[in-house]
Parts: C-alpha cells; sequence; structure tokens
C-alpha cells in the first residue's frame, strides 16, 4: 500500500496523515524541478498527426466510454476523452495497456457525477467511487484481477502530485493526461496549433469554471483529502484557473 494507491484509499478514505502531507509537498518540489529539466518537444510533438491517436475498441472500452456519456455532464465527459489524448501525446514512447488507459481515463472523475458521488457522509477521496465501479466493470467483463487493478490503480493515484515509473506506466499516463487537461502540466511541450486541435476535437464547454465549481465543492467536503490539501497548500485551485486555455 502506497500513498494514493487503491488499497490506500480503501483503507483510509483517502484522509491524509500528515505523513501524507509531507509526502505531497515533496511531489510538489520534484514536479517543479522536473518540468525545470524536461526537453521542450514542441517541434516534434507539432508532426504528430491527432487523426491517428484514436481510442481502443475493445468492449471494456467502449463499456465505459458509454458508462461515462451516460452519467458525466458533457465538459465532464470530454475532459475525460482530451485527457487521454494529452496523455497520448506527452508520454509517446511509454509501453503502456491501452485499453486499461482509456477505461481509466473514461472513468476517473466519476466521483464528481451525482450517479457515483460519494453519499455516506464521511470525508470520502472522489476516487474512492470511481476505482470501485472502474474494477467493478472491468471484472464483471472478465478482465483478469491483475489488470483491473491497474485501472483501479491509476484512477486512485491520478490525484498525486507525482506518479512514478515504479507506480506504473497506465498511471503514469492517467496522471499526465489529466494534469494536462485540467491544470495545463506539461503544455508547454504542445505548439499552440496542436493544443487548439486536442480542443477542437473534444471541446472544453467552460471547463475552467465548471471543474472549479466541482473542485471547490469537493475540497469543503473532503478537507482532509488530497483536493482539500491542494488548495490549501499548493495553490491547486489557481493552477487550474490559470491553466494555457481560454475556458
Amino acid at each position: 500500500m502506497a500513498l494514493g494507491d487503491w488499497d490506500w484509499v480503501e483503507a483510509g478514505g483517502g484522509r491524509l496523515a500528515r505523513r501524507d502531507e509531507l509526502m505531497l509537498k515533496a511531489q510538489a518540489v520534484q514536479a517543479l524541478a522536473m518540468a525545470k529539466l524536461s526537453p521542450r518537444r514542441a517541434d516534434s510533438l507539432a508532426r504528430i498527426d491527432l487523426e491517428t491517436i484514436l481510442p481502443p475498441d475493445g468492449a471494456v472500452a467502449r463499456a465505459a466510454e458509454a458508462l461515462a456519456a451516460e452519467v458525466s455532464e458533457p465538459w465532464l465527459f470530454n475532459h475525460s476523452a482530451r485527457a487521454y489524448l494529452w496523455a497520448r501525446l506527452l508520454l509517446p514512447d511509454l509501453k503502456f495497456d491501452d485499453e486499461a488507459v482509456y477505461v481509466a481515463l473514461m472513468l476517473h472523475d466519476l466521483g464528481l457525477t451525482q450517479a457515483f458521488m460519494d453519499r455516506s457522509g464521511e470525508e470520502v477521496c472522489f476516487t474512492r467511487p470511481a476505482a470501485r465501479e472502474a474494477h467493478r466493470l472491468t471484472r464483471s467483463m472478465g478482465w483478469e484481477e491483475r489488470r483491473a487493478r491497474l485501472v483501479a490503480d491509476a484512477i486512485a493515484l491520478h490525484l498525486n502530485v507525482v506518479v512514478g515509473s515504479d507506480q506504473g506506466a497506465e498511471a503514469m499516463m492517467v496522471r499526465t493526461g489529466s494534469g494536462a487537461d485540467v491544470a495545463g502540466l506539461g503544455l508547454k511541450a504542445v505548439a499552440r496549433p496542436l493544443r487548439d486541435a486536442v480542443c477542437g476535437r473534444h471541446p472544453r464547454l467552460e471547463l475552467k469554471t465548471r471543474m472549479v465549481e466541482a473542485l471547490d465543492a469537493e475540497a469543503a467536503r473532503t478537507p482532509c483529502c488530497r483536493i482539500g490539501f491542494m488548495y490549501r497548500s499548493l495553490g491547486f485551485r489557481d493552477r487550474v484557473l490559470g491553466a494555457p486555455f481560454e475556458s
């Protein structure tokens, strides 16, 4: 069990101990250092044909997409669809389970929807109901436990500031894609025309406003979980509003 993974979320609901908060602060320092050291890849990314990046067509991918479309408002569904494109663009050389990444990104924010929002009255991270439903869906459709847990862990971990290779390529992809779309993380490497093309395929639909509203409510409901901590200590709300998109 490690900070942010599915076992950790299930064990404590996603509530942070003091040690966890210190680890997240250390991750923030690491992320800043990594951003400064990362080479710019705008030229190479500009040569990528976005039309060649297509979602997987497996049965579980289609089921996850259908579920997300059914329960999510359009702005939230489009966020998940764009996050997949950002992940593919920003980590082009990583070897990963494509369908597992797509399923995780389609379902990673289910806990923000009315259908799956936690109503237990406890202080529970919104990744918990999302990870549980992703695990249930994938197992019910025949995926082995190892692969189903890849998805659940990737969903649970996407709120960590940094996800390393030791936590799996799939979790790295989900963290990279979701962070890019919500807060613009890593997008200095993506030229404006390519950013516009991604948003043209799946319009943002006032994502900044809508996501901040959702995360404001989440931070107030779960102040001891990761979103509450990142709001208080890491300026995450300002990062969302300052992302390099018009809306």
